[in-house]
């Protein structure tokens, strides 16, 4: 038995990259998990997956949703999705810079919203958000 046995677990940008090395490790750990992310093709079949762009709310909004109606409760959020701006802060356009926020910083705020109500019923709710840097 593990800390993860039977807890329903959302990844965010869970298809690739650290969102994937999570929800292995979540599932390796007895979680059930459910992976959000804008292409769910490379994601394995035993995860519950949903095509959700976290910049969109009515998306995120249907896709906790689904989780709930799929496995019936939600005990962990782990907020991966996030991207980066190409080059130094002179070769972005505001433009760009609000789309870098709005996933890795808003987008944040809106899976967190949708799934607060969810995580208040679990005895041993938890959210968590990631981020990386590249050198």
């Amino acid at each position: 038995m593990t800390e993860f046995d039977g807890a329903v677990a959302i990844v965010t940008g869970g298809a690739s990259g650290l969102g994937a090395a999570t929800a292995a490790l979540l599932d390796e750990r007895g979680a059930r998990v459910a992976v959000l992310d804008r292409d769910v093709v490379a994601v394995p079949a035993w995860y519950f997956s949903v095509k959700c762009d976290v910049t969109d709310a009515e998306q995120v909004d249907a896709a906790v949703a689904a989780v709930i109606d799929h496995y019936g409760a939600l005990d962990v959020v782990i907020n991966n999705a996030g991207i980066g701006a190409a080059g130094d802060v002179a070769a972005n356009t505001d433009a760009e810079w609000h789309r870098v926020l709005d996933v890795n910083v808003v987008g944040i705020a809106r899976v967190s919203r949708a799934a607060l109500p969810h995580l208040r019923r679990s005895s041993r709710a938890a959210i968590v958000n990631t981020s990386s840097v590249v050198d």
